[in-house]
């Protein structure tokens, strides 16, 4: 899948496009480091398993698997059962000796890189601005403080889920840094309090950022070793934000034994990570983040939501969902009541199964309507008039606000041809979200209605059932909104060029 940071939009209004930006160089070192090793050469020749790529490339095994994972998320190469190949556009433009070949050219654009560190010098009037000479303290107090900015953008979306989840006290939030989290969790559970635990230095910067003893309130911070601290308590919920990922797999899995240790008798975990087996908004960053883990710990590494659900029922807790974020980040709840009350619970894993490509959350504040929309579809496609699911038939923009602003929920997904096919996978989303107990349940299709050959004459749809309106029939700015919720979508200029659906589930 494309990842288009030229998608500059003075419409952006949260955090994802501006962190997008800062780790767009993530993208370019993959594939100046795949250049480099000549995977694709490597491909094109038949060598196609992993271990005999390592043996043909002399590379080790887990980071080139790490390697190509992330190569996977960014459309480069794919893979069946134990078999990778390259993608399209790196046989046509990748492989050496192809007509085609471009790498020389890509490898070309790294060795600039060096000269865009110095675009600072040739900016300022007084040259660079240096970076201060901190000791591990000042670099400490940077890191917390960074990273509350980060969590206070998150924060709010996890406090939700762990309310509906009707999470219970005490918290325990492990790796807490400044707090952040556990306030916002607080602020939607009245009468309990957390335990805010990390390291002594993360506690001390994180007192110097929140001085005030109100921003402590109901908040015990606490420092320590967590594999080995001894707490004198049991807890409702228990937090682990961005903190399993530092671990390797053997120790991740003890932390998180650890973690649920401490649980009171139908206590919940909740896991906030990087995860490089969801798609979400942006599919390619839990690989990508995790091979920032493997250049920047020891051992860490961001583990896959299937990985750690194992781990989870392997401990007994259970039931485990996964739930994407409408950031770059997804959680994972385990245990409690048994019923996730979360606007996704099963709803975007279920798209996938039924066939779509991707299923992203969005808020329909975040579906763009516009007056221009029809009058595209009434100067510039021969069904204007001739479906009773397309205008003049369907609701205008306002009205479609109107029942978008009605609803507090929404998915995206994207799927390919047959247009009859997505349709019916569709509706089966729709009944599927409906029987689930979402009863505001409604979908709107891709393009003209494809339910039958052409409408009836007497201007009645035969098939009120099946029938449903396009995104754009209704007013919906399709290209926007799926830039919003993070799809890639440009229109197809050529034969053969791939093809995408776009669909929409509104929810309550």
């Amino acid at each position: 899948m494309k990842k288009d940071f030229t998608n500059a939009d003075p419409a952006h209004h949260d955090f994802q496009y501006l962190e997008d930006l800062s780790t767009a160089y993530w993208y370019s070192q993959v594939l100046f480091t795949a250049l480099e090793l000549e995977i694709f050469k490597f491909l094109d020749q038949g060598i196609s398993t992993l271990d005999d790529l390592a043996s043909a490339m002399d590379c080790r095994e887990a980071e080139l698997f790490r390697l190509l994972r992330a190569m996977e998320r960014m459309a480069l190469v794919g893979h069946d059962r134990d078999h990778w190949y390259n993608a399209q556009v790196a046989s046509r433009f990748l492989v050496p000796d192809r007509e085609g070949y471009m790498g020389a050219f890509f490898l070309y654009r790294k060795y600039m890189a060096s000269n865009w560190e110095k675009l600072s010098d040739k900016v300022s009037c007084q040259g660079r601005h240096k970076g201060e000479d901190l000791d591990y303290k000042q670099r400490n107090q940077r890191y917390v403080e960074a990273m509350d900015t980060l969590v206070k953008q998150k924060a709010p979306e996890i406090a939700d889920l762990a309310a509906r989840q009707d999470a219970m006290g005490p918290i325990l939030d492990v790796g807490g840094g400044s707090g952040s989290l556990a306030r916002s969790i607080l602020a939607r559970i009245p009468g309990t309090r957390a335990v805010v635990f990390d390291l002594e230095e993360v506690i001390e910067a994180a007192r110097k950022i929140y001085p005030e003893p109100q921003a402590w309130d109901r908040i015990t911070p606490l420092s320590g070793d967590f594999r080995s601290h001894e707490f004198h308590q049991k807890f409702g919920l228990v937090v682990l934000s961005n903190f399993l990922h530092a671990y390797g797999p053997d120790e991740a899995k003890q932390l998180l034994q650890r973690a649920v240790s401490l649980l009171k008798p139908g206590g919940m975990v909740i896991i906030h990570d990087y995860f490089p087996d969801r798609s979400g908004r942006s599919p390619q960053k839990g690989a990508l983040y995790d091979l920032s883990m493997m250049l920047n710990t020891f051992n860490g590494a961001c583990h896959s939501a299937a990985t750690i659900r194992a781990w989870l029922e392997q401990m007994d807790i259970t039931p485990v969902e996964t739930i994407d974020l409408t950031t770059d980040t997804a959680v994972m709840v385990a245990g409690g009541s048994g019923n996730l009350k979360s606007f996704q619970k099963n709803i975007c894993d279920t798209a996938l199964a039924l066939g779509f490509d991707r299923a992203v959350p969005l808020s329909p504040d975040q579906v763009v309507t516009a007056p221009w929309v029809r009058m595209k579809c009434r100067f510039g496609c021969a069904e204007f008039g001739n479906n009773l699911q397309c205008p003049p038939q369907t609701v205008d923009h306002d009205r479609t606000r109107a029942m978008l602003d009605a609803y507090t929920q929404a998915i995206l997904v994207q799927g390919a041809p047959p247009g009859r096919d997505f349709h019916k996978r569709l509706l089966k989303l729709e009944k599927t979200a409906f029987l689930a107990g979402f009863h505001k349940a409604f979908v709107f299709g891709a393009g003209p209605c494809p339910v039958c050959p052409s409408c009836p004459d007497t201007g009645i749809c035969r098939h009120p059932d099946q029938a449903r309106p396009a995104m754009e029939a209704s007013g919906i700015d399709v290209y926007t909104t799926a830039q919003n919720a993070g799809f890639s979508l440009t229109p197809v200029q050529e034969k053969n060029n791939y093809v995408k659906y776009i669909g929409l589930l509104v929810l309550e």
